[in-house]
């Protein structure tokens, strides 16, 4: 049997993809069904493509570059051995990820990636990085006029 999702709404079920239900009931006519109804989530917003490209085509990347041109490396401790490296875009990234994706249910770490982080958790990320690139001494204003809002 096929799964279909949706969100309630007004009282009504809306599904995420009426066409295929729609083909699934036509082929179906006639037919007796039984339904059962899981909660699998509460709504939110997902968050945007435009908080996305904020992150990933300006914040990140200048931020990585700040770090390099501020001598900034990371620390790698293993086996005995220490040594320093340079940031990276990833480590840039995963650097980020650690100290601003506190951003779920009661402080709970969620990634960029997870689809289930919202509209207001990435705002809440995307705010977490600014104050980096604050501290950093980096252009606030250059970074904030490019800003997504909520909605976008």
């Amino acid at each position: 049997m096929p799964v279909y999702t949706g969100q309630i709404n007004d009282g009504g079920m809306n599904c995420t993809r009426p066409d295929l239900l729609d083909k699934w009931m036509k082929r179906n006519d006639g037919l007796w069904w039984k339904a059962k109804f899981e909660i699998v989530g509460k709504h939110k917003d997902p968050k945007t493509a435009a908080q996305l490209g904020y992150y990933w085509g300006l914040l990140q990347p200048e931020i990585w570059e700040q770090l390099v041109r501020d001598g900034h490396t990371i620390t790698i401790e293993a086996f005995g051995k220490q040594i320093e490296i340079p940031f990276t875009a990833d480590s840039t990234h995963e650097m980020l990820t650690a100290l601003c994706g506190h951003v779920g249910d009661g402080g709970k770490a969620i990634r960029l990636s997870d689809p289930d982080m919202g509209i207001g958790e990435c705002m809440k990320f995307i705010d977490g990085v600014l104050n980096i690139a604050a501290d950093l001494g980096m252009n606030m204003d250059g970074l904030k006029a490019k800003r997504p809002e909520l909605g976008e």
